[in-house]
């Protein structure tokens, strides 16, 4: 039997969606395969292990005041700070502990909106055309950028779930949104607001190979996916695990466009990768999410499973593979 940490919580302000997450994937393991062993780090930053304070040594245990236990691999279901801002990767790392998902400098560089731009622009890979902002005072050519497409969206580079993210019609709003999202992020953009489609697909390594789904779409009753529409009980944002109407010529261009983020953002394990479809057929890649949803009805799963690929088949095989 492998013992597996499942870290879950983070203290971040998607604590609670990563703990929904944690039960989800704490369900799928096998059981006559794996201890799981469930830490949830609070908002203290303080692990617990069954509500007893725990730590992980640099001899690989995982150690309360009463139990010592080897760690053969980590899940660190942390959405958000610290585990997809890269943190907990480089932890492991440096302990020499297997984990699951993308490493430390992919997840650092995913998490900052404006370096995955970078990247992928760099690679040939259109995203939403975007400013950055440089200060709280740098307000003329935000300005500009707002007179030119009317509708903007500016956004904390460093944050997920839409949080610091806020939609912008007015230069009063302009200012007032650009002064607060600079108190969730040292780095802020303004992207252009696109009219259209939002698509996602999940990317997954199964039996040595790249997986990329048919893209799934979220229909949102109004025109912004915040994080109270996400993950409030009376939201009516719709979820379709296969988008319709998606032609094959669209459809090759997503594959295309996933598989060049996946090579030069060096993806690992499994993200969820987001475009826009526009009304006049251009295609942006918004953002990848490199620990998404791990729930019954999230996205990563649903599409996975659509595809042919049952979640805990993935999962432990993934852990049968890093253990």
């Amino acid at each position: 039997m492998k013992n597996v940490l499942l870290l879950k919580g983070g203290g971040s302000t998607e604590h609670e969606v990563s703990l929904m997450s944690a039960n989800y994937i704490e369900e799928q393991i096998d059981k006559s395969k794996f201890n799981v062993f469930p830490v949830e780090i609070d908002k203290e930053f303080t692990w617990k292990l069954a509500g007893q304070s725990c730590e992980v040594t640099f001899n690989k245990k995982l150690k309360t005041k009463d139990t010592e236990v080897d760690i053969d691999v980590v899940i660190p279901c942390l959405h958000g700070y610290p585990g997809e801002t890269g943190e907990i990767a480089a932890f492991f790392q440096l302990l020499k502990i297997p984990y699951l998902g993308c490493n430390a400098e992919t997840s650092t560089i995913c998490f900052n909106k404006l370096l995955t731009k970078l990247s992928l622009e760099l690679s040939g890979v259109a995203t939403t055309p975007y400013l950055q902002v440089h200060g709280p005072d740098d307000i003329t050519p935000a300005q500009k950028f707002l007179a030119d497409n009317g509708v903007v969206y500016v956004k904390a580079t460093n944050q997920g779930s839409s949080v610091g993210c806020y939609k912008v019609s007015t230069e009063a709003e302009l200012k007032h949104a650009i002064k607060d999202a600079f108190n969730f992020s040292p780095f802020v953009i303004i992207e252009k607001g696109l009219v259209g489609r939002e698509l996602e697909v999940a990317v997954f390594e199964y039996e040595n190979k790249w997986h990329i789904t048919k893209p799934g779409e979220i229909i949102c009753p109004g025109d912004f996916y915040s994080y109270e529409e996400k993950y409030s009980q009376t939201s009516h944002t719709k979820t379709i695990v296969e988008a319709g109407g998606i032609s094959s010529e669209i459809h090759t261009r997503i594959k295309d466009q996933a598989d060049k983020a996946i090579s030069c953002l060096k993806l690992r394990h499994l993200s969820r990768i987001d475009f826009f479809l526009t009304e006049d057929g251009q295609l942006y890649l918004n953002e990848p999410n490199t620990f998404p949803g791990h729930t019954e009805i999230s996205m990563f799963p649903t599409m996975m499973e659509n595809y042919g690929v049952k979640y805990s088949d993935f999962l432990n095989s993934l852990l049968d593979s890093l253990s």
